[in-house]
């Protein structure tokens, strides 16, 4: 086995100390992440539709990707029932196939058009796969549809925020929370609204 030189133990000390601060640095970002999508997919209103597990779904460009599985539900049993068809998307979610949850997603909406908690999660996984703006139609639309949904207003001030509309992201947020601050979202818009007052007084 080769021995290494002083200066190569340096360089390999030096490597492994930056390597690891990366890490550590990615990592919480990503955590930090999770709370925002955690409170925005939520519980769903129908207790027969689980939502995806959000500490999976997050697509995150620097950590490693997940394999991810087909959905448990075959599109036969699916078939024209909505409550099949958003569990099948949600599955697809937390596998980060997006493209194959917003087909489904899609659908629900096709067959109840009123279902505000798809156009939540519909909003969501056209954000991750790329598309914030159709994101953003889509969830202006629900808030139309029930202005009174609260995780809606959360995703909205949420995706608005990575789109740099700072202004319509702190109404947004500002809404969810006056619909609830003693609960999870609540609790969340408050943590966002904090993050955005933070920012805006570091800029010059």
């Amino acid at each position: 086995m080769p021995q290494l030189s002083a200066l190569q133990w340096i360089i390999v000390i030096v490597f492994q100390a930056f390597y690891g601060f990366a890490v550590f640095a990615l990592t919480q970002d990503y955590y930090e992440r999770q709370m925002a999508v955690q409170a925005v997919m939520g519980t769903g209103a129908n207790p027969a539709r689980p939502h995806p597990d959000v500490n999976k779904a997050v697509p995150e460009p620097e950590l490693p990707p997940i394999a991810p599985p087909t959905s448990q539900i075959p599109d036969s049993m699916a078939g024209q029932d909505p409550v099949l068809l958003a569990q099948q998307g949600d599955e697809y979610f937390r596998g980060r196939q997006y493209a194959e949850a917003i087909r489904l997603y899609r659908r629900v909406l096709t067959l109840n058009p009123s279902d505000v908690d798809t156009h939540n999660d519909l909003g969501l996984a056209l954000h991750y796969s790329g598309n914030s703006a159709a994101a953003l139609r889509v969830l202006k639309q629900g808030v139309e549809k029930d202005p009174s949904f609260q995780r809606i207003w959360l995703t909205l001030g949420f995706v608005q925020m990575y789109t740099d509309e700072r202004p319509e992201a702190k109404f947004a947020l500002q809404h969810a929370l006056a619909l609830g601050g003693d609960n999870g979202i609540g609790e969340e818009a408050q943590r966002l609204l904090d993050k955005l007052a933070t920012e805006d007084g570091a800029r010059p």
